[in-house]
């Protein structure tokens, strides 16, 4: 679909877009918010795999899109940038530097600590101990066996989504009350994933 921007935006009929940016090498987002991918929605869900690595070139990657679309995100878009935090204590800086450019642009950060996949696991539990990528992928697989990276498991786990989105909230309110800042390292773990999905699921249709 077109995303011709320079027809009046106070006029247009077109629906509002919602950027997603994401590190290119992590498939497994991708392969998950395509399931959010429908014509009959309210929005445009547009997906942009990023070439960089880390965060704030990952953020001035994103600027560059948002541009190139003519995106007005002061209006009904969106940009969503989302990155994992890993576990290694001098991602904190970087990751620092890229709230403060993202806030310029009205770009909205979307960090999971360790990893992308804690989103899936809290569909099945909450959970507030330390966890690196394997130990995610451990409990993952205890609940479903078959899970994998690249592996499509929004079929799976849809009926689940409340019940993550509660613990994903949870989950925050439990950080933030250790006294752990969001979008750090040290929030092991966390992700707010649950404020990207509830912009999607509120304009969605007939998500299958």
């Amino acid at each position: 679909m077109s995303l011709d921007r320079k027809r009046g935006r106070h006029n247009r009929k077109s629906k509002r877009v919602i950027l997603v940016s994401y590190e290119g090498k992590n498939k497994t987002e991708k392969i998950y918010f395509n399931n959010f991918s429908n014509r009959e929605n309210d929005f445009i869900l547009q997906m942009v795999p990023g070439n960089e690595t880390d965060p704030v070139n990952l953020v001035k990657q994103t600027i560059k899109k948002i541009n190139e679309l003519g995106l007005d995100l002061k209006a009904d878009d969106m940009a969503f940038c989302i990155f994992d935090t890993d576990t290694q204590l001098q991602k904190d800086k970087q990751i620092n530097e890229a709230i403060n450019l993202a806030v310029l642009y009205n770009i909205k950060i979307v960090t999971s600590c360790p990893c992308f996949e804690i989103w899936f696991l809290l569909h099945y539990e909450y959970t507030t101990g330390f966890l690196d990528n394997n130990s995610i992928m451990t409990k993952i697989k205890k609940h479903n066996e078959k899970y994998q990276k690249n592996y499509n498991i929004y079929p799976i786990i849809k009926e689940r989504m409340n019940n993550a989105i509660d613990n994903a909230k949870r989950l925050e309110q439990f950080q933030l009350e250790n006294g752990r800042k969001i979008h750090s390292v040290e929030a092991n773990p966390h992700t707010n994933i649950y404020e990207l999905i509830e912009k999607l699921i509120k304009n969605q249709h007939d998500i299958n």
